[in-house]
């Protein structure tokens, strides 16, 4: 082993800087905390090539003397902390005294500031950690400061960075959090010399809100009923249910002003809808004030977690405000006028306590001799396990579904471009199964034997082992996406809209959108951008009927998302276009008893036939065995 020695001041700072700035978005997340801890009035920001090549943060704050502006850039200093107490009540955004000097170890570095009182301020320079003398600078109050080729000395840092465009989404993501949390400040964003926002200060939360998001979300804010507990107490508001998420992208959560991101708060929140539909997470903008005694931001190097002291206060008062909220909303809505065509109902009683698919089944599809009912049974020998209904929902409350968006109007397509043709033949004349190959010769259902249908909606197979239950519906929707699958170099046919529809999305789901943008026009989907962080959807795959394209794109951005990392991301895209046509597509079909032994051929000639391209399954056996277990008999 080498002998130990003590780090110069440059490299401990390159080191700290691992844990303080991640990304561009790190540097303006610490350099704006700067800039309102010194009260600033108005936030500039400025960036190029994503935060890599340019970051500029400009403030009207009270500005540093010489003295401060030389200290700012020395490790642990800090105007935040004096003694040990301190650290218990911290009332400010930043007090660790790390960002400034571990910013300017990564990058070139420059600081101007003064102080109202003074005629003259400084300029600060720092290239890589290396310090230059301080000189006077002709600047306004306040303090500006510029952060160049950043990682420039660390190029292996560089290369876990993402392209211009995600970085610079992240940039505007965490500014607008700030926006959020300071509505009495103005923020001005600017990307690559282009007026991204300018968002004047206003008392109105309500009216930041809306700046920040598209008017069908702004007027389906319901406030939420405020709750005080002991030292806490809670505002905000809540959001519509169709405005849930498969990511907590939906949720912003501030305590003290400050982003923060919790799972004790998580819970709380879904506590108080009295739980949710399992893989989503409701969306809403939650404002806490916490005494800063009951509360420990010192528990990550980012300031994004806290500890509380109280947890059982916290999570009781969230609670309560968010299910009184529900209960008061849902009063308002009873006693409501009946409601016109022109009505918008924002948010049920309780949500729903059955999957999405039962739902919809239930409203559209309720054609014999299949009903349209979710699949529930398993055994412990299914390969996929059903998806349950999420625990403590009510299975007695009833559910008022959000008003969609207006119909998409479509033009008329060939009648042959809305039917899916399962008939094909390959070149030679001999048939081809449904999911894109020849058909076998060894039939693998041979050894079945139909027996019936139970409850006419699952079919009953003998077969050697046992008893097989299958679920036709969701075995058409494995063979409807293997067939898509099989043919995904023919393209899909779409629809253009008449009316084409107009998104405005969070500035990271629009940077997936880009990524992704070859993928949606192969699936039938055509996106185009139209403005800042502003979709336009032209045409939809002609077998997707729609009734919110929103909803359907934000779910397919999240799955996205989800898969970033995955090496399978680049047929995401695709394969969840096919997923959710092919899910449609089996559940609007009409399907009597007596074609489930072809269903069932069919579905045996699948790669995967023992489940949706969703996870539930398809075959459910039940083992003589197993069977015997039940009465009892030995085997």
């Amino acid at each position: 082993m080498p002998a130990i020695h003590v780090m110069s001041s440059t490299l401990a700072s390159q080191v700290a800087a691992g844990e303080v700035v991640e990304r561009p978005a790190s540097v303006v997340k610490e350099l704006v905390e700067n800039s309102l801890d010194a009260g600033a009035k108005a936030v500039r920001v400025e960036i190029r090539r994503g935060g890599v090549g340019l970051i500029k943060v400009t403030d009207d704050g009270c500005g540093m003397s010489r003295e401060d502006a030389q200290l700012c850039a020395k490790r642990h200093a800090t105007s935040k902390l004096s003694s040990l107490e301190d650290l218990f009540e911290i009332t400010h955004l930043g007090f660790r005294g790390e960002a400034i000097p571990s910013i300017a170890s990564v990058s070139r570095f420059k600081l101007c500031t003064r102080q109202a009182q003074e005629l003259e301020g400084w300029e600060i320079r720092i290239d890589g950690g290396q310090e230059h003398e301080p000189r006077s600078s002709g600047v306004s109050p306040g303090t500006a400061i510029e952060v160049s080729d950043l990682f420039y000395n660390t190029p292996a840092r560089r290369k876990f960075l993402k392209s211009a465009e995600t970085e610079a989404s992240h940039v505007e993501h965490q500014l607008r959090l700030h926006a959020l949390a300071y509505p009495q400040v103005r923020f001005t964003y600017k990307r690559d010399d282009q007026l991204i926002f300018d968002l004047p200060a206003t008392a109105d939360l309500r009216v930041r809100i809306s700046a920040l998001t598209d008017a069908a979300t702004a007027a389906a804010l319901i406030p939420i009923e405020p709750a005080i507990g002991p030292g806490i107490s809670v505002t905000g508001f809540l959001l519509p249910l169709s405005e849930a998420r498969r990511t907590r992208k939906g949720q912003y959560v501030f305590m003290n002003t400050r982003p923060v991101e919790d799972q004790l708060i998580n819970r709380a929140i879904r506590d108080g809808y009295g739980g949710f539909p399992t893989g989503l997470h409701p969306a809403l903008f939650l404002y806490m004030e916490v005494e800063p005694a009951l509360v420990d931001v010192n528990v990550h190097p980012a300031k994004k977690e806290v500890r509380f002291r109280r947890s059982a206060d916290v999570v009781n008062t969230i609670v309560e405000a968010v299910s009184n909220t529900l209960q008061k909303h849902a009063r308002r809505e009873i006693h409501a006028p009946a409601a016109g065509p022109d009505t918008e109902r924002h948010l049920p009683e309780a949500p729903p306590s059955a999957p999405r698919e039962e739902k919809a089944l239930r409203t559209v599809h309720p054609l014999p001799p299949f009903p349209a009912k979710a699949c529930t049974a398993s055994a412990p020998s299914s390969p996929c396990t059903p998806v349950s209904s999420p625990a403590g929902t009510s299975q007695t409350r009833r559910t008022e579904p959000v008003a969609p968006l207006r119909p998409i109007p479509l033009k008329q397509v060939p009648a042959t471009q809305g039917r899916l043709d399962f008939q094909n033949k390959t070149e030679t004349g001999s048939p081809q199964s449904a999911c894109g190959k020849a058909a076998p010769e060894r039939d693998a259902s041979a050894g079945f034997t139909y027996m019936g249908t139970l409850r006419q909606q699952f079919a009953l197979f003998e077969t050697p082992e046992g008893l097989v239950l299958m679920h036709p519906r969701a075995a058409r929707e494995r063979i409807i996406f293997e067939h898509l699958r099989a043919h995904r170099e023919a393209p899909m046919p779409s629809q253009q809209l008449l009316d084409p529809v107009m998104l405005d999305l969070d500035p990271r789901d629009f940077a997936v959108i880009q990524q992704f943008a070859s993928h949606f026009d192969q699936a039938g989907m055509t996106v185009t951008p139209f403005g800042q962080n502003t979709i336009r959807i032209e045409s939809l795959p002609a077998l997707l009927e729609l009734d919110n394209a929103r909803a359907f794109l934000l779910e397919l951005v999240d799955r996205l998302t989800q898969s970033e990392f995955s090496r399978n991301a680049k047929r995401m895209a695709y394969e969840t276009f096919i997923g959710e046509i092919a899910r449609k597509s089996a559940w609007k079909e009409r399907i009597p008893p007596h074609r489930a032994p072809a269903i069932l051929k069919e579905l045996l000639a699948c790669e995967v036939p023992y489940c949706t391209p969703g996870g539930k399954p398809t075959l459910v056996n039940y083992s003589v065995p197993e069977i015997k277990r039940k009465f009892g008999i030995q085997a």
